[in-house]
């Protein structure tokens, strides 16, 4: 009798803790597949985006990765992607130059198949050899070699009129003062004339066999091949010539 109520008890709560045991291990086999979606797929950090923008812009630019600076560099788009092999083929839409702000599209590759297209941004800075000033310069003075050097700078905030050859400079005047480690820009300089105005110098004149030569005085400053005004001393004209040295210049018949 006893062991007849006690396997009647035992009946009842099995049938009591059995959907209940059965709602209690759901989870757990939710959590395990959970689990296997997770793992079958992989997330893209953000350096590695950087490395691939960056390594773009150095092609683009034809600049070695020490000269090129990537700052403000965002990601739009990254979401996680199935598993397997990545590789990155990037694209700009607009195919300019990239400088300053640049927007390049990543497209990720998975097994060769394109899973997401990603969008970089960056600003991007270039530093390239410039020529700068060694010392302070007085306007008027002719650059010479020791008066200059070969500086890298942030190409990107320069005007696109900055030297980049010190043989650009050399032999050239100075317009106005101008301090020392200054970037020499183009509008900066001039030629420099090898005759001032007032000069005296000697008018040649050529036609086949015949030559002839005349005191003159130049009247208006020149630089060497340029055509100034001078002053026959003989004949108290005034007439076009061409200037060869700092001393003579040359009339076409």
């Amino acid at each position: 009798m006893i062991m007849d109520k006690t396997m009647r008890s035992m009946f009842f709560m099995i049938l009591f803790l059995g959907p209940c045991m059965s709602y209690i291990a759901q989870p757990v086999a939710g959590e395990d597949i959970q689990r296997v979606i997770k793992q079958s797929n992989q997330s893209i950090q953000e350096s590695i985006f950087r490395k691939n923008f960056k390594e773009y812009v150095c092609r683009k630019l034809r600049k070695a990765e020490p000269d090129v600076v990537v700052s403000r560099f965002k990601i739009k788009g990254n979401r996680p992607v199935p598993a397997g092999k990545i590789s990155f083929k990037l694209f700009q839409k607009n195919r300019i130059r990239p400088k300053g702000r640049v927007k390049i599209i990543a497209a990720v590759n998975i097994n060769g198949q394109v899973e997401n297209e990603v969008l970089l941004s960056g600003y991007i800075d270039v530093f390239e050899s410039v020529v700068c000033t060694s010392r302070n310069l007085k306007r008027g003075e002719v650059i010479k070699t020791n008066d200059v050097y070969l500086a890298k700078r942030n190409a990107s905030r320069l005007s696109s009129k900055v030297l980049s050859h010190i043989h650009k400079a050399e032999g050239l005047r100075v317009k106005h003062n101008i301090k020392a480690d200054t970037c020499l820009k183009e509008w900066m300089l001039e030629k420099a004339p090898v005759v001032e105005k007032g000069d005296l110098i000697t008018i040649f004149a050529e036609s086949c066999d015949l030559k002839v030569t005349a005191p003159g005085r130049v009247l208006m400053k020149g630089c060497t091949g340029e055509i100034i005004k001078v002053q026959n001393l003989m004949s108290k004209m005034n007439i076009y010539a061409t200037v060869v040295n700092n001393s003579t210049v040359m009339v076409e018949f």
